[in-house]
Formats: structure tokens, sequence, C-alpha cells
């Protein structure tokens, strides 16, 4: 064989697992969403329950993965989640090796710096109510991700909808 065709078979081979690695798994549309606009990480799959809107995964079970939708360019967490935000704080203060992963997100909308920074303020809002409720800031990671890691690819304004979020995922539960 020449040169040139191993290159291109090795090109090809390097191309079907990478497209392997990024395609979605079974039951998964819309960008990692599952049904009913729930991701899929963490300990488990979040769980869309009823009368949330598309893309929200919250509730007052614990230890429960969460999903809290934002307002456009704002950090305030709606006060719907507040009861969500509570029950997940009364369990890992009551499990001291549990930890939980807070990940901020963003809409497509500004510049990657301006969307890291509003995303770090959307989980470390989460983050605020945890430690004020007495957890411990070794059970608690802060990121944020600005837009770099949407939820829905579109780019309408249920899509955008959708990106503003902070994902709330048990890393541990002990």
């Amino acid at each position: 064989m020449k040169v040139t065709t191993i290159c291109k078979l090795g090109s090809l081979a390097a191309s079907l697992v990478f497209l392997a690695a990024c395609s979605k798994a079974p039951g998964m549309a819309d960008g990692g969403m599952g049904e009913g606009g729930a991701s899929a990480r963490g300990l488990g799959r979040m769980t869309h329950f009823a009368g949330q809107e598309m893309g929200e995964s919250y509730t007052t079970q614990a230890p429960h993965n969460q999903l809290y939708l934002f307002s456009y360019d704002d950090s305030n967490l709606a006060s719907k989640y507040l009861p969500s935000v509570n029950a997940q704080a009364d369990y890992i203060k009551s499990h001291p090796g549990a930890r939980v992963l807070i990940a901020g997100h963003t809409d497509e909308h500004g510049s990657r710096e301006y969307n890291v920074a509003l995303g770090e303020r959307r989980a470390n809002t989460v983050a605020d109510i945890l430690r004020m409720a007495g957890i411990s800031r070794q059970q608690v990671r802060v990121v944020s991700y600005g837009k770099e890691r949407p939820a829905s690819f579109g780019h309408d304004e249920a899509a955008r909808a959708r990106n503003r979020r902070v994902e709330f995922t048990y890393e541990a539960t002990r």
C-alpha cells in the first residue's frame, strides 16, 4: 500500500472514532437533552416533572440532580427553585460525604468572557444559598462553562432559554 493510502485510511478511521464519540446516546435528542428536556449527567438522569418549563428539572426530592433556568442576562434564582435548593441543602448537610458540582451556563449572546462571568454568577447564586444553609465549601464545586456547552443547539428563543441554566449535579452522595 502507498503511504498516502495508509494516511487516508488512518484519517478516515480517526474521523469515525471522533464521530462515534460525539454521537448521541439512544433516547438522547437535542444536544444532550433527554426525554422531556432533562439532561443525563452526574449520578443519574435528570427527570422532567409535571408543571415545569421545557428544560427545567427540579424537585424537593434529594439527592436528585437539578436544572434551574435563568432569565436573559440575569443571575437571580427564581423563587420557585428555593424549595428545591433547600431540600438539596438539607440532604448535603446530613451527608458530610456528599459533593455537588454547580455549573453555570449561558445562551449564545455576548462575548465568551462576559458569558463565563455570567455563568459563574449564576452558579455562585446557587452555591451561596447552600453556604447560607450551612454547607461546607468543600462539598460544593462551582464552574462556569458560559456558552461553551449548550443544552440546545437551536438559535431561537426557546433554545436560548434552555441554555440559560445552572446544572446542579451530585458527584458523590455518601
